[in-house]
């Protein structure tokens, strides 16, 4: 009787690694197609930070502001720019800092700064374009920073860390 439970428990371990690879395939599918169809926004979409986004903008670990003007982590002047990002939950309204510099940020031009309604950092990296997913996690919408290249990583809300941290890369090709 032990061949026919160690052959069953092989079958099974066997069935099990293909429902697992089945079911990751199809997440992963999923997430190019969430990626394909999602609305893509841009430093394009955002506006120009005034003086009423000075707290705002010491949230941010850069830029640097000396004699009125802000400075990126290269040292370059730039305009930071606001955009509002709805991700729903609990957090509800982020709002991006994005300060552009492609000298500095290489191929993705920018870096983003997401910051909740407490001016807690959430997320911060290079990036050309970010998308809000369908997908939630802990009640909060995915997160996609696009860029030059065939992988787009989805971020996804991690409320016991209260930031958005790697859920997987997606190969778009």
């Amino acid at each position: 009787m032990k061949p026919f439970l160690s052959l069953s428990l092989s079958l099974f371990s066997a069935l099990s690694l293909l429902t697992v690879s089945a079911h990751a395939q199809a997440a992963s599918q999923s997430d190019r197609q969430m990626i394909a169809h999602a609305h893509w926004l841009s430093a394009e979409q955002a506006r120009p930070a005034t003086s009423s986004d000075t707290a705002t903008l010491k949230a941010v670990p850069d830029p640097t502001k000396t004699a009125g003007q802000y400075h990126d982590l290269c040292g370059t002047r730039v305009t930071p720019k606001i955009l509002p990002l709805d991700v729903g939950g609990t957090l509800g309204t982020l709002t991006a800092v994005i300060e552009e510099d492609p000298a500095c940020f290489g191929g993705d031009g920018a870096r983003y700064t997401l910051l909740d309604r407490t001016h807690h950092v959430v997320w911060q990296n290079s990036a050309a374009a970010i998308a809000i997913l369908e997908s939630r996690h802990d009640g909060v919408h995915d997160l996609s920073f696009g860029g030059p290249g065939p992988k787009t990583p989805v971020w996804s809300w991690s409320a016991a860390r209260h930031a958005y941290q790697l859920r997987v890369v997606i190969d778009t090709e």
